[in-house]
């Protein structure tokens, strides 16, 4: 004859399972509430920002410069007929001069009279 097994007590291991499944559901709650104070700190902070006068703002834009990229071609047909590329900086002479190293003032070599 066989030997019967004595019956495992399948208990704890479940316990530690719903245990597992229980931390696991706090730890993307906590996660999830982070985010959303996150996305709420952002809102708050972008609406205090929002009353920029127009004087500012380009302030700002030619005080760190500006590249304006783009490119256009114009086909027929998947004939390419006309290619225009567009790359711009905006800038600050200021900014140009200090970020650069490029002199741009009057004095300056490349805007010399005999350079020209």
């Amino acid at each position: 004859m066989s030997e019967r097994r004595p019956a495992r007590n399948h208990e704890p291991m479940l316990r530690a399972a719903a245990a597992r499944r229980e931390r696991t559901r706090a730890q993307y709650d906590a996660r999830r509430e982070a985010s959303r104070e996150r996305h709420a700190a952002s809102r708050r902070r972008a609406s205090r920002t929002r009353d920029i006068a127009l004087v500012d703002l380009v302030d700002r834009l030619l005080d760190g410069g500006v590249v304006i990229h783009g490119d256009i071609t114009l086909a027929v047909a998947d004939v390419d007929l006309l290619y225009v590329g567009l790359r711009a900086l905006v800038a600050s002479v200021e900014t140009i001069e200090r970020d650069m190293g490029v002199e741009l003032s009057a004095r300056g070599p490349s805007l010399r009279s005999s350079a020209l």
